[in-house]
């Protein structure tokens, strides 16, 4: 079972990902990954476990932050959209892309964690882009 601590660090971690430039978000992942799916699957699958784990330790503004980058992920999301926001492109191009990184960069800022770049060893595993032509 992880610890509060290394939910915290992962969490941090995928936001701290989503708050970079889209250059260095390309960086930041494996040449072989689809970035942009990437980003909010780490997202995804480290938010359940650091709020599960924070409970009520959140303030009312943390929660709020966390949330509003949460749906604008979600808002995002769907086969509909995928090729509209979730391509390399579009990760450098579109405004969406552009509020996600407002919005992290928030959820860094109110929760107190540094707008680093996070490891690239954060121990997750990536799915390999079909064409892996960054």
């Amino acid at each position: 079972m992880m610890t509060k601590t290394l939910y915290e660090r992962r969490f941090m971690w995928a936001v701290q990902a989503l708050a970079l430039p889209a250059e260095q978000q390309l960086s930041s992942f494996p040449s072989f990954a689809e970035v942009a799916d990437e980003l909010a699957l780490e997202h995804e699958e480290t938010q359940a476990g650091f709020l599960t784990s924070s409970g009520t330790d959140l303030t009312s503004d943390q929660k709020r932050a966390i949330e509003a980058l949460d749906e604008k992920l979600e808002m995002m999301s769907g086969e509909e959209n995928a090729t509209a926001f979730w391509t390399v492109e579009a990760l450098g191009r579109r405004p969406e892309w552009e509020q996600v990184r407002s919005l992290a960069r928030n959820v860094l800022s109110v929760m107190g964690w540094p707008a680093s770049v996070p490891p690239l060893d954060r121990g997750a595993m990536y799915v390999e882009s079909p064409k892996a032509d960054r």
